[in-house]
């Protein structure tokens, strides 16, 4: 084929997904760049990006994916009924997405990453077919292994350099960093994120070590397998040491899951070399297992001291409960946590964002609308069992292409060391930085080499590797984030539709006009979400960010003046700026919570009576409306009880409002333990001592549930205490 057989348009649509793609797995995300800390005390902001750059990043995919599917729409052969039928399932979750998306600035940009997903798949798997498909794989396959190895060198980083800088660094900071979150020394949220602070574990960009094992094993088994074909005997031993790299950081950081998936994907690979006979069912068969695996864990029960997927056991439950009580339309991608608090096992003591299983997490954010997206990902297996029959004739791979497959690896490997920059502070971190880059390229380079120089050899190595790793992404990824994350969401879909298009069948019979109506419509509807996110929802998100930033700086420079007074005003100023960022469309539940902090903090600084009235009354005012929003539903009605107390005991409120906002958190959490020791406060100060003793035996009850977790329950002498006021409690009543 030559260069020009595979139009610049094309080329540069592929590269836009990869581009995205790649970029989202080499940058960390949060919902906020500032006030995640107190910018008193810790005034950088978040090292990554915010959902004004994640929704830049979908529009990049989506843009890309518009054009592949208009293509392939418009062209001599015409679309065929695969990527329609994709699209068609896809639709009614699409569409529910952006129903909770336009009225939830947090469902947005999360729905964005998961719609952004759908559409690179669909787009890839439309292309499977035609003249330049087979180019635009290759490369795409050379861009995923050179950037699974800048990610395996960053993880080497972690575990080898930078984790032990930030050990050292917490131990040296303590004080301050907990101060800066608002946690006790001996409290359960400083003792649980000390105890996950100290693990030594491989993360990347994502923060969780199950998604990163997730990935890692993928690529391992994608290299591995060609490594194993035929060529040039310098370039293989590249690639199984990059294989050998990417397995070895999964077994260190020992992630169980990551262990197991590699385990099944060595498996996998040994069996599809000796034929394909029943692969198209091991490809259903396994993600399937791995959810009767959790729900065998789970009829166990506690008797086993594994947790790991008892936990996931509890997840799952709570997601069939919220699925039965809301069946039609969903939480929404950012709505599981409050969901779960409310649906999950007594026995349950996390609480979680996601259901740890992207069937799950499909069926609970979209309703029902998600068995579509099911049987989307089980088509995408099916279709991507190994084909080992060799093309009807050798595809070289064109010098544009080549390009094709750098350009993901050094644009995304730069755009990530440019994000952190700030937090590089140290010549060997960059240097880790730039030999991952390095690496990355020189392994796509190699992945090249062997495609152009034995295409039909590395055809089979790489429908045996992608179907591996396509088998392994959708198995472990019922048991952890990785399609829920925005950092790695995209890269599940890539992997999976990639093996999906490299060994689909090569003819599927056309269906002119009404495939090529479906194609038209959602490159039609893609291009212009993509729009959509560029020009209205980017520079939305960006000025809320601007109004937080003002503050922040506001806030750091008046706490270096020393005056309490002055810091005060600042903080009600800061609180007024991110309360109107909040109010801007889209609604911004995350700035509210902030915001009503800033007041809080601003009326404990002693100020006179009527400032502390004025800022605590606007806390509750600002934070009252959002309390509805899924995704801050616990967060917001958490920080107005506080702030109800607070205007109880210092401005004149009403103990009677404190009391029904206590109520309001337990509503969402009826496990939150100290929102009952709260209450009964409250009750005590009302004269209702039978009301405090109920609040307090709660507590108790609800203490008692966490026994799989003794950091998150009181301790002995706390526990003492609560007890002896109770009794009195009891005595007196």
């Amino acid at each position: 084929m030559n260069e020009d057989e595979t139009p610049l348009a094309d080329r540069i649509s592929m590269g836009a997904i990869l581009v995205a793609t790649c970029t989202r797995a080499m940058l960390s995300f949060a919902s906020i760049g500032v006030f995640d800390m107190d910018p008193a005390i810790e005034p950088s902001s978040f090292v990554g990006a915010v959902p004004a750059e994640s929704v830049l990043l979908d529009a990049l995919a989506l843009g890309g994916a518009a054009w592949l599917l208009v293509r392939r729409a418009v062209g001599v052969v015409g679309s065929d009924w695969g990527a329609a039928l994709l699209a068609v399932l896809a639709l009614p979750a699409i569409a529910l997405l952006l129903v909770h998306g336009a009225t939830d600035a947090e469902q947005l940009w999360r729905a964005s990453t998961w719609i952004g997903g759908f559409a690179l798949a669909i787009a890839i798997v439309s292309r499977a077919n035609t003249e330049s498909g087979p180019i635009l794989q290759r490369a795409a396959v050379a861009a995923v292994g050179g950037c699974a190895v800048v990610m395996a060198v960053r993880g080497l980083s972690q575990m080898s350099v930078e984790h032990p800088a930030m050990v050292q660094f917490y131990e040296e900071t303590r004080a301050s960093f907990l101060t800066a979150h608002g946690w006790l020394a001996d409290s359960p949220q400083a003792l649980a994120y000390e105890r996950r602070l100290m693990q030594n574990e491989a993360t990347g960009w994502f923060g969780f070590s199950n998604v990163f094992a997730t990935v890692a094993v993928a690529s391992s088994l994608l290299m591995g397998n060609v490594a194993l074909g035929r060529g040039s005997l310098a370039v293989r031993a590249g690639l199984l040491i990059a294989a050998l790299l990417c397995a070895a950081i999964v077994v260190m950081s020992g992630s169980k899951g990551g262990v197991a998936s590699l385990m099944i994907g060595i498996a996998a690979s040994v069996l599809f070399r000796r034929g394909t006979l029943g692969a198209p069912l091991l490809m259903v068969v396994l993600p399937l297992g791995a959810i009767v695996g959790v729900i065998a864990r789970g009829v166990v029960g506690s008797s086993w001291p594994e947790q790991s997927l008892l936990f996931r056991w509890h997840y799952l439950v709570g997601a069939v409960r919220t699925l039965l009580a809301d069946p039609w339309t969903g939480v929404g991608p950012a709505g599981f946590q409050r969901a779960f608090l409310h649906f999950r096992p007594l026995e349950s003591v996390e609480e979680v964002s996601s259901a740890h299983g992207s069937f799950a997490d499909w069926m609970v954010c979209v309703g029902i609308a998600g068995s579509g997206l099911v049987a989307l990902q089980l088509l995408l297996s099916w279709w991507g069992r190994p084909r080992l029959e060799t093309p009807a004739r050798s595809v070289r791979v064109s010098p544009g292409v080549l390009e094709l497959a750098l350009a993901p690896v050094v644009m995304s490997s730069v755009i990530s060391i440019a994000f952190e920059a700030s937090a590089i502070d140290s010549p060997a971190v960059l240097l880790w930085r730039l030999a991952g880059l390095a690496l990355g390229g020189v392994t796509a380079l190699g992945l090249v080499h062997l495609m152009n120089a034995h295409p039909r050899d590395s055809h089979r190595t790489i429908s045996i590797g992608l179907a591996a790793a396509s088998v392994v992404v959708l198995t472990h990824g019922q048991i952890d984030m990785l399609f829920w994350l925005p950092g790695s969401a995209m890269w599940g879909w890539l992997v999976i539709s990639l093996a999906a298009a490299w060994n689909c069948a090569p003819a599927r019979r056309a269906c002119p006009r009404s495939a090529r109506a479906i194609g038209v419509g959602f490159a039609a509807f893609f291009a212009v979400l993509a729009t959509g996110l560029a020009l209205v929802v980017r520079p939305a998100l960006a000025r809320q960010d601007s109004l937080a930033l003002g503050a922040a700086v506001l806030v750091s420079s008046e706490a270096e003046a020393h005056s309490t007074e002055r810091l005060a005003a600042a903080r009600a100023s800061a609180a007024s700026t991110l309360a109107q960022a909040a109010q801007l469309w889209p609604p911004r539940g995350t700035f509210a919570v902030c915001a009503a902090e800033q007041w809080l903090s601003a009326a404990s600084a002693d100020p006179t009576p009527v400032e502390a009235r004025a800022w605590l009354q606007e806390g509750q005012s600002t934070i009252v409306p959002f309390e509805q929003l899924d995704s801050v539903a616990f967060a917001s009605r958490l920080v107005h009880s506080t702030l109800a107390i607070r205007a109880a005991e210092v401005a004149g409120g009403s103990w009677q409002d404190a009391e029904t906002a206590l109520e309001g958190v337990l509503a969402v959490n009826c496990r939150h333990t100290e929102s009952w020791l709260r209450l009964a406060v409250v009750r005590e100060r009302m004269g209702d001592r039978v009301g405090a003793a109920d609040a307090l035996q709660s507590a108790l009850k609800s203490d008692e549930t966490f026994s799989l977790d003794p950091l998150r329950q009181f301790s002995l002498q706390r526990r003492g205490l609560i007890e002896a006021h109770l009794r009195a409690l009891v005595r007196g009543q």
